[in-house]
C-alpha cells in the first residue's frame, strides 16, 4: 500500500515544475484571422512551404511563427546574429500586416506582395514565385489580424477595461507627440524616418509591441523600456518643449503593453 507522501510526490513535483518553467501559466496568443477562403488556405500552405527557399530548409513560418508572428530573431540573410549588429535587421510580426502603411525595414517596398516576392528572392534565394502565388501568400498574411484585445478600441485609444496606468499613459503618448510618428490605430505611418540610429528606416508599428523585442530595425534594444527612453531622448533633442516625469514615462510603458 503506498503512502500517503508517494501519492502527493507527484503533485509536489508538477508544483515545482510550473513554478521553474512557468509552462502552466504561459499564455499564447493567438490572431483573429478572416475566413478561410481557398486562396487564404493556399497562402497557409505556402507560408509554411520550405520548398520556396533555395536549399528547402527555409519557410515563412520559420522566421514568422505561431501564425505569422515573430521568432524574436536578428539576421544578416538567412543568418541569425547577434541583437544590435548594424548589418542585421530584427523579424516583425506580421500581424496586422495588412493594416500596415510602409513594408521592408527600409521602407522601400511599394507594397505588401512585393516585400513577400523580395524575402523569398532576396533573402530566401528561391526561385521567382509565380503570379498566384504571390496572391495567395498576399492573401494568408492579410488575414492575419491582431489577437482579441479588450482593453484597446477599434480607434486605437484605451478601452474602458484598459488600466487606469495605461490610460494615463495614452493621455501622455498625445501630450508627448508620439501619434505624430505612430498614427493611431495602426500605430505606425508611410514615410521613413531618421531618429538618431543610423539611417532612415520605417516607423514600425507599436501594435503588439511588448510581445515584439528585440527592438529598432537592428534590435539593438532588448527591453521595451530602454526604446522607450531612447524615443524620448531624441524627441528632446529634436526640439520639444514638453516635460515628462519618471511617472509619466512609466504610464507611457503601461500604455504600450495594452497595445
Amino acid at each position: 500500500m503506498t503512502s500517503r507522501r508517494d501519492r502527493l510526490m507527484p503533485v509536489f513535483f508538477t508544483c515545482a515544475l510550473v513554478l521553474v518553467t512557468g509552462c502552466a501559466t504561459k499564455q499564447e496568443f493567438v490572431p483573429t484571422q478572416a475566413a478561410e477562403t481557398p486562396v487564404i488556405a493556399r497562402g497557409r500552405e505556402l507560408f509554411n512551404d520550405v520548398k520556396l527557399s533555395a536549399d528547402g530548409k527555409w519557410s515563412c513560418a520559420t522566421c514568422h511563427p505561431n501564425h505569422g508572428h515573430t521568432n524574436n530573431k536578428s539576421y544578416v540573410g538567412l543568418d541569425v546574429v547577434a541583437d544590435g549588429d548594424p548589418k542585421g535587421r530584427s523579424t516583425p510580426t506580421l500581424w496586422g500586416a495588412g493594416t500596415r502603411q510602409a513594408f521592408s525595414w527600409a521602407g522601400t517596398a511599394p507594397s505588401l506582395q512585393a516585400n513577400i516576392r523580395g524575402i523569398i528572392v532576396n533573402r530566401m534565394k528561391g526561385p521567382e514565385p509565380a503570379p498566384a502565388t504571390l496572391d495567395a501568400l498576399e492573401a494568408y498574411v492579410r488575414s492575419l489580424g491582431y489577437p482579441p484585445n479588450p482593453n484597446l478600441n477599434a480607434d486605437g485609444t484605451p478601452a474602458g477595461a484598459a488600466p487606469a496606468a495605461a490610460k494615463r499613459g495614452y493621455a501622455v503618448f498625445m501630450r508627448a507627440g508620439c501619434q505624430a510618428c505612430h498614427v493611431p490605430p495602426s500605430f505606425d505611418k508611410k514615410e521613413v524616418e531618421d531618429v538618431f540610429s543610423g539611417g532612415k528606416f520605417k516607423v514600425p508599428s507599436l501594435r503588439v509591441v511588448s510581445s515584439t523585442a528585440p527592438y529598432f530595425h537592428d534590435g539593438r534594444f532588448a527591453t521595451l523600456e530602454e526604446t522607450v527612453r531612447f524615443m524620448w531622448e531624441y524627441v528632446q533633442k529634436a526640439g520639444t518643449t514638453e516635460k515628462l516625469t519618471e511617472k509619466d514615462m512609466l504610464d507611457l510603458m503601461e500604455f504600450l503593453r495594452i497595445l
